[in-house]
């Protein structure tokens, strides 16, 4: 009698504990939405924003800073700080990044705008440039460090969308891409190009469109050439954007900066400290490079 009426307690207690577990999980999805679907790994930052002083030397870093200074409308002086204090932060702030131990961004998309092939041509783009890979396209949610979507609606807002930070995954909303005018070579290069920026901002690569914070082209409208600065095509756009979205040395230089913020720092896009300029290039659904 014992034994049953303690089977029959542990039977309840679990009842209980499996109903609130249910009930606290569906209240967090409903204030967070699906967190464990969409972003798998959270946001991962180094204590107090330090790199690694046996990393990279002081030299080094000099070189990848002033890489990134850029102009008036690209770059971000927020960078410079790193060759001095050996802190990652934009202002105040630490960078984050979505990379885990093994090194990999792992990207999984259900999205339409962003399709898998889209995908994997921005992760060519990045592993180009870092010289081994470190994104890479999964067959599953499960699978991945972020799930790439689309919103459902997104009438209260212009944004095209791209890197969220509370565990949405990257969210893009495709009734707010305006192509009108455009050619189909044009709109396939833009809609790219997000893709490409978003994922360097996972990788742990800040707004590099100039000033302290790296935002100046986008508060002033200045579209240019640089992918994670203001990169758009039309006719207020560089003419070189015609010609598609093409790396420079400030790219590998910041993805070097940010490989040096992981949970397993790397040295990546080694070239920046020689005096080569290899690119990457896509353009309308091509990826070619000078790469060797």
């Amino acid at each position: 009698m014992k034994v049953f009426k303690r089977f029959v307690f542990f039977v309840l207690l679990a009842a209980v504990v499996g109903t609130a577990m249910w009930g606290m999980t569906k209240m967090y999805q409903a204030m967070f939405g699906n967190n464990h679907y969409y972003q798998r790994s959270r946001a991962y930052t180094t204590q107090d924003g330090l790199i690694n002083q046996k990393m990279v030397s002081g030299k080094k870093l000099q070189q990848l800073t002033s890489l990134t200074h850029g102009t008036a409308y690209t770059g971000n002086t927020s960078l410079d700080q790193a060759s001095v204090t050996y802190r990652y932060r934009v202002g105040k702030n630490n960078i984050s990044n979505f990379m885990g131990t093994d090194t990999t961004l792992q990207l999984y998309t259900e999205s339409k705008l962003m399709t898998k092939s889209m995908v994997q041509d921005a992760a060519t783009y990045w592993n180009t440039l870092a010289g081994q890979q470190i994104v890479s396209v999964v067959d599953s949610a499960k699978q991945s460090d972020e799930v790439i979507h689309d919103s459902k609606s997104d009438s209260n807002s212009t944004s095209l969308g791209g890197q969220t930070y509370d565990r949405q995954g990257m969210n893009f909303h495709p009734a707010n891409w305006k192509s009108k005018g455009l050619s189909s070579a044009e709109k396939q290069d833009w809609v790219e190009a997000v893709l490409i920026r978003e994922i360097g901002h996972a990788l742990g690569i800040p707004s590099l469109a100039g000033g302290t914070l790296g935002t100046n082209a986008f508060a002033e409208g200045k579209i240019g050439s640089e992918v994670m600065g203001y990169w758009s095509v039309g006719n207020a756009a560089p003419a070189v954007n015609k010609l598609g979205v093409k790396s420079t040395v400030m790219d590998g230089a910041a993805l070097a900066l940010a490989g040096l913020s992981w949970k397993q720092p790397q040295r990546l896009a080694k070239w920046v400290y020689t005096d080569q300029t290899p690119y990457v290039l896509y353009h309308d659904g091509k990826v070619t490079s000078t790469f060797k």
